[in-house]
């Protein structure tokens, strides 16, 4: 327990140099430390890693079960996808919302239970490595896709070029509703051989489909009936907000099946 704690620390330190880095690039406008703050986040993505790795190794199944494991989880993988995509000549605000979300829900975890508890019987199966990461993946796809999408909107409203984001966004959305639609067939799947029934219209099922629907919404108004970008954009920033209440209201304030610990 207390080594993968102290990767969970050490982790959370590398975050927060990050973002002093970023604070120095944003208010002083030295542009190194913009680099500075993204070598600070992959390294603080790596000890994440080590973090996942060693709490895999000591409690003896994938550390994705509590809400501790998940949000950290999920904040993790938007930092890598952050690294991977956004680069210094992105909008401020796109780096701003990124960085909120994730480091937000980092903030958060040092507040959350980090105990290991025993494996419920239910959730000892492949289908956890599988499941989780796909949805968790797409939503960190769409995190990123929210911030751009914010972006878009309002520099459309004032009027300045944003068409090299068009693709990109696009893009995220497009890899994210995949992945959410493999996540949840995954899930039926594996609801059948725990719980005897592929759907039972639980409240995480249920947001889940209704996030996946209006992200599909996105996709199919963009390659098919070719809407402007803004509009994907605005259907996008829907669809998050469909995102938060299926990942954080249904495990805070509902009861379900798949509410974390």
């Amino acid at each position: 327990m207390l080594y993968n704690i102290i990767f969970f620390l050490s982790s959370m330190f590398f975050y927060f140099v990050g973002i002093v880095c970023y604070g120095i690039y944003v208010y002083q406008q030295r542009q190194s430390f913009f680099e500075y703050s993204r070598q600070w986040f992959a390294v603080a993505v790596l000890t994440g890693l080590f973090f996942l790795i060693v709490r895999y190794r000591e409690q003896g199944y994938l550390p994705l079960v509590s809400l501790f494991e998940i949000t950290f989880f999920f904040a993790w993988l938007l930092s890598g996808v952050y690294i991977l995509f956004i680069k210094e000549g992105a909008g401020k605000v796109i780096q701003s919302i990124a960085l909120c979300i994730f480091n937000g829900i980092f903030i958060w975890d040092l507040f959350l239970d980090k105990i290991s508890h025993p494996l419920n019987p239910l959730l000892n199966s492949f289908w956890l490595g599988i499941h989780v990461p796909s949805v968790i993946l797409s939503y960190s796809a769409f995190g990123l896709s929210f911030a751009i999408s914010i972006y878009y909107i309002i520099a459309e409203k004032k009027g300045k070029p944003v068409s090299q984001l068009e693709a990109l966004n696009a893009n995220l959305i497009l890899f994210g509703t995949v992945l959410l639609g493999f996540g949840i067939v995954t899930g039926s799947i594996w609801a059948h051989s725990a719980w005897g029934r592929y759907w039972s219209w639980d409240p995480k099922e249920t947001w889940a489909l209704i996030t996946f629907i209006i992200y599909s919404l996105a996709v199919v108004l963009r390659k098919v009936f070719r809407i402007k970008p803004f509009w994907q954009a605005v259907v996008s920033v829907v669809g998050f907000l469909a995102m938060l209440i299926t990942f954080f209201g249904v495990s805070l304030f509902m009861a379900s099946h798949h509410a974390y610990r």
